[in-house]
């Protein structure tokens, strides 16, 4: 498992406005690559359209998830904003880590101007804080 996630300056400012869209609901997709370094960027529609929790439109991540598999590339993290919430995993992100290989990347936008962008794995219920690098 890699210990650093690096992002594109592009890609960031991308996901980052994914997610100030969304608001004030939660926003969520898919980052792909390899090695840590993610290539392309997804993004899924929230199905729950809530403002407190995300669920991937089934239809849009399995679409993204192929892409990926065709382009030879990985999931490397999944990312989703908390609009008025914490920067670390909430239990539910606990509870719901379902791809332990890639990275958690969550998007606290409490203060819309200045979001606070955090990368983490979980594993078995274990959160652990890694480099995210932009480029």
């Amino acid at each position: 498992m890699f210990q650093t996630l690096t992002i594109s300056r592009t890609e960031y400012e991308a996901m980052l406005q994914h997610l100030h869209d969304a608001f004030p609901l939660e926003g969520c997709g898919i980052m792909g690559g390899a090695e840590g370094r993610v290539q392309r960027l997804y993004e899924i529609e929230n199905s729950l359209h809530s403002p407190v929790a995300y669920e991937m439109e089934p239809y849009q991540q399995m679409r993204a998830m192929l892409d990926l598999e065709d382009a030879g590339m990985e999931m490397v993290a999944i990312y989703h904003s908390h609009p008025t919430g914490p920067q670390t995993p909430s239990p539910t992100d606990v509870a719901q880590a379902y791809y332990p290989d890639a990275a958690q990347v969550i998007v606290s936008l409490a203060d819309r101007r200045r979001p606070s962008v955090r990368a983490f794995t979980i594993r078995d219920g274990h959160i652990n804080e890694i480099v995210l690098k932009i480029v």
